[in-house]
């Protein structure tokens, strides 16, 4: 039999190395997700900072746009289609939390009584086609759209029309 130094690891190194694994294996869970907050550090505060604000000239800021947004069937398709949350890694699940969490979270304006919350079904419907145009179909969502064509998406046009 070889010592602890230089030959096999005792039983107190095995028993580490397998605590390790656990921890891992929770961590890397889809069930050990910490929770919404947790999802906008880790996925969203790269580009849109750690209060929405985003990078002026690149990336929107999202503050003053999900309440108007969230309260159109079309607006709230575009906040799901968006490339960065349809390809997103999260689960439907998680992503609804996610939307939910920063309109109560992030969002300038009061969240309205009204606001009906994402759910998981609504997220899973809207993500299998990410945007083509984000920028001019968020322009024309929010009434400043420039004076070209409509968005270009890879399907349908944006409608409030049989979505939601």
């Amino acid at each position: 039999m070889r010592g602890r130094r230089g030959g096999r690891p005792g039983r107190a190194g095995a028993l580490a190395r397998l605590s390790t694994l656990c921890l891992l294996l929770a961590v890397l869970t889809p069930e050990a997700n910490a929770g919404p907050r947790t999802d906008y550090m880790l996925d969203c505060m790269g580009c849109h900072l750690a209060d929405g604000a985003g990078v002026r000239g690149k990336v929107p800021d999202m503050r003053d746009s999900l309440v108007p947004l969230s309260g159109t069937a079309a607006g709230r398709r575009y906040l799901v289609e968006v490339p960065g949350v349809a390809q997103s890694p999260l689960s439907n699940r998680d992503l609804a939390q996610l939307l939910n969490w920063m309109m109560s979270h992030l969002s300038a304006q009061a969240v309205p009584k009204s606001f009906k919350a994402f759910t998981p079904a609504e997220v899973a419907a809207y993500r299998r086609t990410p945007l083509v145009d984000v920028m001019g179909t968020r322009l024309r969502l929010l009434g400043a759209a420039p004076s070209r064509p409509g968005p270009k998406r890879s399907d349908a046009p944006l409608s409030d029309a049989g979505s939601g």
